[in-house]
């Protein structure tokens, strides 16, 4: 089996990030067991920070946490999938019995598995994974954008659902980030939303793409708190640098909410702010299965369309360089 593996933490993230690999393939052992020969797995910032040291993980290490793929075998109690089957595979493994998981939060799970963060990721021919993470899609199904929703556009999508509680006819949610998350947040939220929405980056071609899903105020990021200053309901981050949380701050209305998709820096504000505007911070997490079927209804409807460039599996360090670079538009994905 090929494989894309980490050996070390390189710091300055130059040069060689990754390499290929041969390993044996996965074998299923537990009766839940699935394995998963793979389609697509997406490329994400998440990767980086892995790779740059800001997220401990065991080396050697297989990144890839966004897959999709046909099941390849099962375990003797698998009754949902079958061999030959198209899936997507939610990022949590989990047995289902903790209280966390019973009210659906499998991303709070106790001992939870995510494979690419601490168990070995798609990033190869071959994922094992279990039961609980699958959804079935049709054979027609385009494994390559869809595999893009299971990090990617389940957070969008629990940003958007959100966000969508909040918003009126006429309120105001601005969208930093056009890239990865970003393009699909925009086409969510103009399904599930009838709020104006603005789409902020500081790329022209960014905010064509947003432009090109219907969505008709654009902003450059340099210009953002001097055109919207206190105008937002919401608004949702999914760069979250220093930068973006202080801008987004300063762009909300009284009683408005600072969702925080993006993890570059920090959020820096006084109480004074936050009391006398009666604003609101909230973080988002990934996602539940219940949103992740929810998404994938949308994209299998074709009311929302991942952006997507492909890599080969071998040419993962060119995708990875790509994404630190800022050269990806949309969301890449290995194809091994």
């Amino acid at each position: 089996m090929r494989q894309i593996i980490m050996r070390n933490i390189n710091e300055d993230l130059s040069g060689s990030l990754v390499e290929l690999s041969e390993a044996t393939t996965p074998q299923v052992v537990n009766p839940f067991d699935v394995r998963v020969k793979i389609a697509a797995s997406g490329v994400c910032r998440t990767d980086l920070h892995i790779i740059g040291g800001l997220l401990p993980v065991g080396i050697p290490h297989v990144l890839g946490h966004e897959n999709a793929g046909t099941v390849d075998e099962v375990g003797s109690m698998v009754t949902t999938v079958k061999k030959g089957d198209q899936v997507i595979c939610f990022p949590f493994i989990s047995n289902g019995l903790s209280t966390t998981e019973r009210k659906g939060l499998d991303s709070n799970a106790p001992n939870r598995i995510t494979p690419g963060i601490n168990a070995p990721g798609g990033y190869a021919e071959f994922l094992l994974t279990n039961e609980r993470a699958m959804i079935k899609v049709p054979e027609t199904a385009n494994l390559c954008e869809l595999a893009t929703l299971t990090d990617a556009g389940l957070a969008a999508y629990r940003a958007c659902k959100r966000a969508s509680k909040l918003l009126g006819v006429g309120d105001t949610a601005i969208i930093i980030g056009i890239g990865g998350l970003g393009h699909l947040a925009v086409q969510i939220l103009r399904t599930i939303s009838p709020a104006i929405i603005v789409a902020v980056d500081n790329k022209l071609e960014a905010l064509a793409m947003a432009s090109s899903f219907g969505i008709s105020t654009t902003c450059l990021a340099q210009d953002l708190t001097e055109t919207f200053r206190g105008q937002a309901t919401v608004v949702l981050d999914f760069v979250g640098t220093n930068s973006t949380s202080a801008a987004a701050l300063e762009c909300l209305a009284f009683g408005g909410t600072y969702l925080v998709i993006g993890a570059e820096g920090s959020v820096t504000t006084t109480m004074l702010d936050l009391i006398e505007n009666e604003k609101h911070i909230e973080g988002i997490y990934v996602g539940t299965y219940s949103e992740l079927q929810e998404v994938t209804h949308l994209a299998l409807s074709g009311r929302v369309r991942p952006h997507i460039q492909k890599y080969d599996l071998e040419d993962a360090n060119q995708a990875l360089h790509d994404l630190l670079n800022g050269k990806i538009s949309g969301r890449a994905v290995l194809i091994p």
